[in-house]
């Protein structure tokens, strides 16, 4: 099918790569195989989170141009909406489904559905932190985007912690540590929560190596007395 023949086209995705940087053309192709999927079953909470995760990639690395690598976030972030149209499609409504908490959307989202709504909630927050990288975390603030990126995680990780391995409480811990405290705008940041977090996606998930690499960057920035265990880690 049109997902499988995406799926194969993305596995391919770093084909020619010099050091960091992809080339453009085989994440393209996964990116139009992806959208060619989408437009082939709009509903499928897959295909959305996987053309999101292929938007992301293209513009993080395969995009040298900076304009365009932010149209890709925000192509990613509009279709972030529509998945979100089709999730509330199965929870009854979107009024109803935006009063849900995280663990009561856990309880209404079927369990063949968790896992796509958890990666699916994962790559939204990427997206919308990528393209606050490129406006500016306090433009991000003021327009809403930390919150909903902090709302996102949230989700991700009650409905599915271990989509990339953690990648949600990674996410979450750099929430806490980097995004600047404004009242009314983004008064759940807590600087000190960044740490556990940290702690805790190291512990539980020692395989992925950004979560010793996020452990190690975090104590450097929040625990000056283990500035050794830093280092270690960072250089690990």
């Amino acid at each position: 099918g049109a997902l499988e023949r995406a799926d194969s086209l993305w596995d391919r995705r770093a084909d020619g790569h010099v050091e960091a940087k992809a080339q453009p053309e085989p994440i393209g192709s996964a990116v139009e195989a992806y959208r060619e999927a989408l437009r082939a079953a709009p509903d499928d909470l897959e295909a959305h989170w996987k053309l999101q995760r292929a938007l992301w990639f293209a513009g993080h690395y395969a995009t040298p141009d900076r304009a365009a690598e932010r149209r890709l976030y925000e192509e990613a972030i509009a279709i972030g909406e529509d998945s979100l149209r089709v999730l509330a499609s199965r929870v009854g409504g979107r009024e109803a489904f935006e009063a849900l908490s995280p663990d009561a959307l856990r309880e209404q989202v079927a369990a063949r559905d968790r896992s796509d709504a958890a990666h699916f909630y994962f790559w939204h927050a990427v997206n919308l932190g990528a393209w606050a990288r490129r406006a500016g975390l306090l433009q991000a603030v003021r327009a809403g985007v930390a919150g909903r990126m902090h709302e996102a995680t949230l989700r991700s990780i009650a409905l599915d912690p271990d989509v990339e391995q953690g990648g949600a409480i990674r996410l979450l811990s750099r929430l806490h540590a980097e995004i600047p405290k404004v009242p009314l705008l983004s008064g759940w940041v807590d600087h000190e929560r960044a740490l556990p977090l940290a702690e805790r996606v190291a512990a539980e998930y020692p395989n992925h190596p950004g979560n010793p690499f996020l452990l190690g960057l975090t104590l450097f920035e929040r625990a000056p007395g283990r500035r050794q265990q830093a280092v270690e880690l960072l250089e690990r």
